[in-house]
């Protein structure tokens, strides 16, 4: 009888056993687009060519003009400035026209359309039940929009200067205040509009604290990693990274010698890549020692750029035809693969 007993519970263990195995290992997928890198093609401007492509993780497969494809379709619009993510859901930010398409991220069907008080939307950042959308028209509007998790407005902040990138780090809303303007009479050169970065608390949706950073040429990017904001300023002879505590207001700042006007800053994997206006890449340790040579230099006009699990992917940009995209080994610089997008490819997105 023991033996029989000692039998049965054996049988009835490896059979909970192997169910508990398949049970972990067999994962329902949740879409199509589960897997990937969507691809915001920015558009024409004067013309609705606004869309969406979508590579996949692999970089067996590329997928255009998916907005249209799972929408009847429809026509997104003419510039189509950022996707932020929240929960399955996937916010389209056009600039042209004003509105925010919200999707499910996995199907890209759409679930909502948002347009109160929107002017010139920007960029877009989540915190709790509540979304922030930065507006800028670059002459009379400049604010922060807080909605609802249920896309209901509750209120605007206004700002004296700009209202630009908006990202959450640390619990906070971190708006990018400054950045550039431009001289009104030819050769028209850039100029800075001033030096602050405002936090917002969210559970006032007021300002918090006005951070001003040191007077060195202009604002250019800001974004959040681990925990704290970064904020990318350059000039004509250097550049510089500040990290921003978002709780206390307080800054360090990373000089980078010798390497100026970079326009464009991320972090992957502790690392910050950034680009400069010599379509050169390069990348540093975060808190560590300055970059000395570029990791790749990109053909044509880089225009989206972002690092994506040790893969920098550029576009060389056209606003008149396709865009080129290409993607390469950020340890190495080697060229993995090249796609044609749509017009106008701006931006890189790990779904």
């Amino acid at each position: 009888m023991r033996k029989i007993l000692s039998l049965v519970f054996a049988s009835a263990l490896l059979f909970n056993v192997a169910c508990s195995n398949d049970d972990d290992m067999i994962q329902p997928s949740k879409g199509t687009y589960e897997n990937g890198i969507f691809i915001v093609n920015e558009g024409g401007f004067s013309t609705p060519t606004s869309e969406v492509s979508f590579i996949s993780y692999d970089l067996g497969t590329l997928d255009n003009k998916i907005y249209a494809r799972n929408n009847s379709n429809e026509i997104l619009g003419n510039v189509l400035q950022t996707i932020g993510f929240n929960g399955d859901n996937a916010y389209l930010v056009s600039n042209v026209p004003n509105k925010i398409d919200i999707v499910n991220r996995y199907s890209f069907k759409k679930q909502a359309t948002v347009t109160a008080n929107l002017n010139s939307p920007r960029y877009i950042a989540f915190s709790g039940n509540q979304y922030y959308v930065t507006n800028n028209n670059f002459f009379d509007v400049m604010k922060l929009n807080v909605y609802n998790n249920n896309n209901s407005f509750v209120k605007s902040i206004n700002f004296d200067r700009s209202a630009e990138k908006v990202v959450e780090a640390g619990g906070n809303i971190i708006v990018q205040t400054d950045g550039i303007t431009y001289e009104t009479t030819p050769p028209y050169n850039e100029l800075p509009t001033g030096y602050t970065i405002t936090i917002v608390k969210p559970s006032t949706n007021t300002v918090d604290k006005t951070v001003t950073l040191p007077s060195n040429g202009i604002i250019r990017d800001l974004i959040s990693y681990n925990g704290s904001a970064y904020v990318l300023a350059s000039s004509n002879t250097n550049s510089y990274i500040y990290k921003i505590n978002p709780s206390t207001g307080t800054f360090t700042t990373a000089t980078i010698t010798g390497i100026p006007q970079v326009q464009k800053l991320r972090a992957d994997g502790n690392k910050f890549y950034f680009s400069d206006n010599g379509n050169k890449i390069y990348s540093m340790n975060i808190d560590s020692t300055l970059p000395s040579a570029p990791i790749v230099t990109t053909p044509g006009n880089l225009y989206g750029f972002n690092v994506i699990d040790s893969r920098i992917y550029a576009s060389d940009a056209s606003f008149t035809a396709d865009s080129k995209v290409n993607v390469y080994s950020a340890n190495n610089g080697s060229l993995l693969k090249s796609f044609t997008t749509g017009i106008g490819t701006s931006g890189f997105y790990k779904n």
